[in-house]
């Protein structure tokens, strides 16, 4: 119920704030101030009235609403990634609207299909620029990684516990050369991980250009459904796995002692 009042409450926002709807009404406000009479400004009203309680109950109207308001979400998000994203993502999102398209114009497929169709493009969208983040979160703590040095470090105590004769010297070498290790093993799943969620992402890109000979006339409107709630929930399910992943690889590092983190 909540869910739906504040659906309800954006559609309304999105209809009082449409610019057409700000133009009609500044422009009734001015020519009431231009023939110095408040009928203007009572048409606009009343028309504003009609305007607020039937638009946002027009599907078309709902549609509009909700692909300006995805595509400035895409714009955003795409603003926190880098140039190397873009192409990507634009070439997803032209695969979507071509994916609508196809749909729209068939036949076969009812008015709810086609609907439940678009409804499901927009967050297999999202899915794929939430992995993309999280995939440059993980390129970013990759680059700064310090392999090198720990690499170093790793033969260095080696070379000090083969010579080291005191036990209790050897256990705290032993002690540090364990950290070194496990800290090598994480960068590496970290590469590991940026492998994964890029054959997420392919796969997904692979899907929708699936789906386009699906959407031309191969598969029903069940189907393309179907298919697009498998694609965003594999590609949704391999950015949490990596996520909950990397969370726990920032506990560990955080837990370490300062001399050794």
């Amino acid at each position: 119920m909540e869910g739906e009042l504040e659906r309800d409450r954006r559609y309304l926002r999105a209809a009082l704030t449409n610019q057409y709807n700000l133009i009609l009404v500044f422009g009734a406000v001015a020519f009431a101030v231009a023939l110095a009479t408040w009928l203007p400004v009572l048409v606009a009203l009343v028309g504003e009235a009609v305007w607020l309680f039937i638009g946002p109950r027009l599907d078309t109207f709902r549609q509009r609403a909700d692909a300006i308001e995805a595509r400035a979400d895409t714009s955003k998000a795409l603003e926190a990634l880098g140039h190397e994203y873009a192409p990507r993502v634009a070439g997803l999102e032209a695969d979507a609207r071509e994916i609508e398209t196809l749909c729209n114009g068939r036949h076969d497929l009812g008015a709810d299909q086609k609907q439940e169709v678009a409804r499901r493009l927009r967050p297999a969208v999202q899915a794929f620029l939430a992995v993309c983040a999280t995939q440059q979160r993980l390129r970013s703590v990759a680059a700064r990684a310090p392999i090198h040095e720990i690499t170093a470090e790793i033969a260095s105590l080696h070379q000090s516990l083969s010579t080291e004769t005191d036990l209790g010297v050897r256990a705290s070498l032993r002690r540090a050369l364990n950290v070194a290790e496990r800290r090598i093993k994480q960068f590496e799943g970290n590469d590991a991980a940026v492998r994964s969620l890029e054959l997420a992402l392919q796969t997904l890109q692979k899907s929708f250009a699936m789906l386009k000979e699906g959407a031309a006339g191969l598969s029903s409107g069940p189907e393309i459904c179907a298919e697009l709630d498998a694609a965003t929930t594999q590609l949704s399910r391999a950015a949490a796995v990596e996520a909950e992943r990397e969370m726990e690889f920032g506990a560990r590092m955080s837990a370490l002692p300062p001399a050794l983190n």
